[in-house]
């Protein structure tokens, strides 16, 4: 019989608002006891006295590739890296090449997911086909056939506004959350504005519709702004980060170059100090990485050149105790709570909790480990990062995944 007992750890469980000393009693991939317990006979052992037993992160946004972009990253690959960063369960985006618009290809990406995935892969299904913002997708066959939660074009937005107000209203129909890239045309690129004008567009149709609406990687102060209003209107109004834009700033780009390139673009300090904020006052539901993977000859040293995006699922977990815990005395609990089980609340998915019945997916942290960010080391295909070369605290040492161990 496959049993594990976790002894001695600091257990965060923000479902039941637990933060203690005690031990977690793994059975057969399940959680079958929590608290202090006493030592049953042949099981494993491991002894977390001084470090942090969580459950294990939930990613709303992750960029897995495969198929046509297989040399970028695959499931495999991807969800390696996620279990390696205390990840075991992730949201794959489905700007993949060809694109997650038909039940078609959304049944064959499950396949591949169901063959070759370590953590818990859920699907996203397009809210247009070819994400080409002018046909919606047929979003309650995804839902009905294939258990879709989410639909999203990320990677662009959808600027026509009736349409969009369409994507809402069939959302909120069948019981789907609707999750934004916030990217208005006409606006000066890399404005502000371009992302305020499409998170204002949104929060109106969203309040209007009904419908349950998530604003992915905000990183303006005017965004989350507009969010913290809104949540007084309505509560299925949710949004996030990411560490890297509430790590750093667009001055970043001078010292790491391309691999500081990313859309929506790093911002100013205003806007960082705001996304903090944003989290110490319960604005910010989740933390994610938007983790969009590139071969190296794709992020080259000239700017205009180079593609978007950073690979952030190994770093997910320290990144953000490094930047919000110790450098600005945000509790360890909030933080924890919004790579968890805020994430999966919103989801509405059964993770993110350490009680006696639940899967046993956790993450063991060590808060005193200290290391400098290695991007060859990687275990992703996609060594883009500008964590690169930074001291963080606060690693995973050991992922439950199902109840099988991983260190």
């Amino acid at each position: 019989m496959n049993k594990f007992l976790i002894k001695n750890g600091r257990v965060i469980d923000p479902v039941t608002h637990r933060d203690a000393v005690g031990d977690i009693l793994i059975v057969e991939g399940v959680v079958t006891g929590t608290g202090r317990i006493a030592n049953p006979e042949g099981v494993n052992m491991i002894d977390a006295a001084g470090k942090l037993v969580i459950p294990g992160l939930v990613d709303l946004h992750v960029h897995l590739r495969d198929m046509e972009e297989a040399d970028k990253e695959t499931i495999e690959s991807g969800t390696r890296a996620a279990r390696k960063g205390g990840v075991t369960s992730l949201f794959a985006m489905p700007n993949t090449r060809p694109p997650l618009d038909s039940i078609e290809i959304l049944t064959r990406y499950m396949k591949l997911a169901e063959k070759t995935a370590h953590v818990r892969v859920y699907l996203t299904g397009s809210i247009t086909r070819g994400l080409d913002g002018k046909e919606l997708t047929d979003f309650k066959s995804f839902s009905e056939k294939l258990g879709i939660k989410m639909v999203t074009d990320d990677g662009y937005d959808v600027n026509d506004e009736k349409l969009l107000e369409s994507a809402y209203q069939k959302a909120a129909e069948i019981g789907l959350f609707l999750l934004t890239h916030p990217e208005a045309e006409n606006e000066k690129t890399g404005s502000n504005e371009r992302e305020w004008k499409a998170v204002e567009r949104g929060i109106k149709l969203a309040l209007k519709t009904g419908a349950k609406a998530h604003f992915t990687h905000l990183s303006t102060r005017e965004s989350i702004g507009l969010v913290r209003q809104a949540k007084k209107e309505s509560d299925k109004i949710t949004c996030d980060i990411t560490p890297h834009h509430f790590t750093f700033t667009e001055k970043e780009a001078e010292r790491s170059g391309t691999l500081a390139k990313v859309n929506p673009p790093l911002r100013k300090e205003a806007d960082r100090l705001a996304l903090i904020e944003g989290v110490r006052d319960g604005t910010v539901d989740a933390i994610v990485t938007d983790h969009a993977p590139h071969r190296a000859q794709d992020k080259t040293d000239d700017w205009e050149k180079s593609a978007y995006g950073i690979s952030g699922l190994e770093t997910l977990l320290p990144a953000a105790i490094t930047e919000l815990h110790l450098k600005n005395g945000i509790d360890l609990f909030t933080v924890i709570r919004l790579m968890t089980s805020s994430p999966a609340g919103i989801a509405g998915i059964d993770a993110g909790r350490l009680q006696a019945g639940a899967d046993a997916d956790l993450v063991i942290v060590d808060m005193e480990q200290k290391k400098t960010v290695d991007r060859m080391t990687f275990v992703s295909k996609g060594k883009n990062t500008p964590f690169h070369g930074m001291e963080l605290k606060g690693w995973p040492v050991m992922t439950f995944c199902q109840g099988t161990l991983y260190q």
